[in-house]
């Protein structure tokens, strides 16, 4: 069994290194903090590096602070979390991983580990974590539930996607049985923004826009209010599932530019496979639900390039 090559892995290394995406999220967060808690229970040491902080939404979970921007060195085994491959975590080291631990829930997932653990049925990595969890009947603690929660919640967009079930409510019952405060998660993830925060967000509603007769709405931050607003690139995160809210929107659309390249996160209520748009772009992916790619262009070229492909599902 694959879980068994993990065990055999880990118990074959005493170091190890935790990593995930660029931009971190609520699953990426609390699935490196659970993962780091496990393998710091084997006794093994364990550093988690990430180029991006942990947004300041995710910074009440307890031990966040591990989660640092200092670069691995030395001899370790590396375990990347909620990344469907090594380009997206954003860095290299000149140390080569001794061994690599993939565990992944995103279906463009390269299989670049020397384990793979991709499970595209999971609605988050903190889903497959939780579950290895329980079936090997590890007991953890309450802020790991905790953890394991704020990561389930919010890439079901707060159980808004289609991807959440009743596995996925009768999994994070147990969590809250566990000691997750759950109203505490949502207070934190959902209702706490700085007044900077607000003022950013205010300035992103005030660009909606509807395109291809209405079906495709689309919501605009051009990098440089950051600086403006003295706003942070993570006050922005969530802003992406408010785009499919209007009647009749089929796609949405954050929009997040320089004057070189444009990002663009992509959300559906489900007719529409966003996963399929965002791989139509070099590097880009994800879910039916919910993924993004990268243009290397002006937001005035991008945009009607992603429109054309979004124009041609949408048909």
């Amino acid at each position: 069994m694959i879980w068994n090559e993990l065990l055999n892995l880990i118990n074959d290394h005493s170091s190890f290194v935790i990593s995930s995406h660029l931009s971190l999220d609520g699953d990426s967060v609390g699935s490196q903090l659970a993962f780091s808690w496990y393998l710091q229970s084997l006794g093994k040491q364990v550093h988690i590096y990430n180029v991006d902080p942990v947004p300041a939404k995710f910074a009440f979970l307890q031990n966040s602070s591990q989660i640092k921007a200092i670069p691995p060195q030395g001899e370790y085994a590396l375990v990347v979390l909620d990344c469907s491959n090594p380009g997206r975590m954003g860095w290299t080291s000149s140390y080569t991983p001794r061994a690599i631990i993939n565990i992944d829930h995103h279906r463009d997932n390269t299989r670049f580990g020397n384990v793979n653990i991709v499970e595209t049925s999971a609605a988050a990595t903190g889903e497959i974590i939780s579950s290895f969890f329980l079936r090997s009947k590890i007991e953890f603690p309450a802020d790991v539930a905790e953890a394991l929660y704020a990561a389930i919640l919010t890439d079901t967009g707060g159980f808004r996607f289609s991807n959440t079930n009743s596995r996925i409510l009768r999994l994070c019952a147990d969590l809250a049985d566990r000691g997750t405060d759950c109203a505490k998660v949502y207070e934190n993830v959902y209702c706490s923004h700085s007044r900077r925060a607000l003022m950013l967000q205010s300035r992103i509603w005030s660009t909606l826009s509807f395109h291809l007769d209405g079906k495709v709405s689309i919501m605009e931050m051009p990098l440089s209010i950051l600086d403006e607003l003295g706003a942070h690139y993570s006050d922005s995160e969530g802003m992406a599932d408010t785009t499919i809210t209007a009647e009749g929107v089929e796609v949405g659309i954050m929009a997040k530019y320089s004057d070189t390249e444009s990002h663009f996160s992509l959300r559906s209520k489900g007719r529409v496979d966003v996963g399929k748009i965002a791989q139509k772009v070099p590097g880009g992916g994800g879910h039916s639900s919910a993924a993004g790619c990268t243009i290397k262009q002006p937001f005035s070229l991008a945009l009607p390039h992603i429109l054309s492909i979004i124009e041609k599902e949408l048909s």
